[in-house]
């Protein structure tokens, strides 16, 4: 049942895969923009029809959930290709991630404590105005790790994706032996485990232990397969299933615009009406395929998205403080009062201050190259001028 090296996936480039990650972004501004009105200054933005007799703003928001989902899925996916063939390295992973974590968390926190801290409440939700009114060093420091999530409660899923990332080399091992329909039976029972089974044992009384061990939470009780998406993202990525889908519509005639179109409809409505996030580990690599199609047809619409994948990490760690918890931004952004122009203008910001903080980080890791480098050659000149 061992795989042979040939079938491993070559359907996403990386470009490709950044421009996932763009839409991914795009579902998760709208997600909180759009469905958490009670967030929102002036109670929420408007959309202008209904969906199923419900807005379309709330309808098309909890779907916007599936981001999270995506942003598994393609780290799994990712991770898989990128070690493919040599050891994995655990340590630059987390050091990658959580270096990309601290460059915003040590600007935007500073920022909240010393120019919001005493927020008049703008929104129907206390809990977002007061993130910064009182400053206590142990929850600075819970945060700063990602075991807590005070700050900025859509960090929530840091300290999941670093479980994830540590516990590859047991994904990637079970992959490597069993075949792609043995695989895809193992996510399903993973699935249901993850999405039913585990949270539910961590009410029993005699495991009541787990209900108290953060690891068991943040890992094995989610509200969604995220852990699933993962691993799905890595079988995919080893079993060259992106290949074999698309190949497989090509063939039967189902990749032009309309269908994909299609498809993103069909899904949607599946996933909100009628199965829930549970397939998602299906929906993903489904909607893949359609998206790329459809803007191989779109290019500077393309070429736009792969901009936004760019910087998806540090737009998903900024949004939030533009979206709710600074109230000057999130003003700005409710300003509009339509979903469209808001989700335009928090995009627009927050691509914004994603470019501008990596420039701010180039020119202190600069700064700093400098200041060594005069360092180096004082010593080795000396006080005096002259060489030692």
């Amino acid at each position: 049942m061992q795989k042979s090296p040939n079938e491993i996936d070559n359907f996403l480039t990386p470009d490709d895969t950044k421009i996932m990650k763009g839409i991914a972004i795009i579902c998760m501004l709208l997600h909180h923009l759009w469905f958490f009105p009670n967030r929102i200054p002036g109670g929420g933005v408007e959309g202008i029809f209904t969906l199923f007799n419900a807005p379309a703003t709330s309808y098309l928001g909890i779907f916007g959930k599936i981001c999270v989902p995506m942003f598994f899925f393609f780290g799994g996916y990712g991770v898989y290709k990128s070690s493919y063939g040599k050891p994995y390295d655990i340590v630059g992973r987390l050091k990658r991630l959580y270096f990309a974590y601290w460059k915003v968390f040590l600007v935007f926190i500073p920022i909240g404590f010393l120019f919001f801290s005493s927020q008049e409440q703008y929104c129907n939700d206390p809990f977002i105005s007061t993130r910064f009114n009182n400053f206590v060093p142990r929850e600075l420091l819970s945060n700063f790790f990602g075991f807590t999530s005070t700050y900025n409660r859509e960090w929530w899923f840091l300290i999941s994706y670093v479980f994830a990332l540590i516990s590859f080399p047991l994904i990637r091992a079970v992959i490597d032996r069993y075949s792609a329909r043995i695989n895809l039976f193992i996510i399903v029972i993973v699935s249901l485990l993850f999405a039913h089974i585990f949270p539910g044992l961590k009410t029993v009384t005699a495991l009541g232990v787990l209900g108290h061990s953060h690891m068991y939470l943040r890992f094995f009780c989610q509200i969604a397969p995220y852990a699933a998406c993962f691993w799905m993202g890595a079988i995919v990525a080893r079993n060259g299933l992106f290949d074999r889908l698309h190949g497989s519509m090509k063939q039967h005639g189902l990749l032009n615009p309309l269908v994909d179109i299609a498809v993103w409809c069909m899904v949607i409505v599946m996933r909100q009406n009628e199965v829930g996030d549970i397939f998602d580990v299906f929906f993903i690599p489904v909607l893949t395929v359609a998206s790329m199609d459809l803007l191989n047809h779109v290019k500077l619409l393309k070429k736009g998205i792969w901009y936004l994948g760019r910087q998806s990490t540090s737009m998903w760690l900024i949004h939030p403080f533009f979206c709710y918890y600074f109230d000057v931004p999130a003003k700005i952004v409710a300003a509009p009062h339509y979903a469209i122009p808001s989700l335009l203008v928090l995009i627009a910001m927050t691509y914004i201050a994603s470019v501008l903080l990596a420039y701010f980080w180039k020119g202190v890791g600069f700064v700093f190259q400098k200041a060594n480098a005069v360092k180096i050659n004082f010593k080795h000149f000396g006080a005096s001028g002259e060489k030692q």
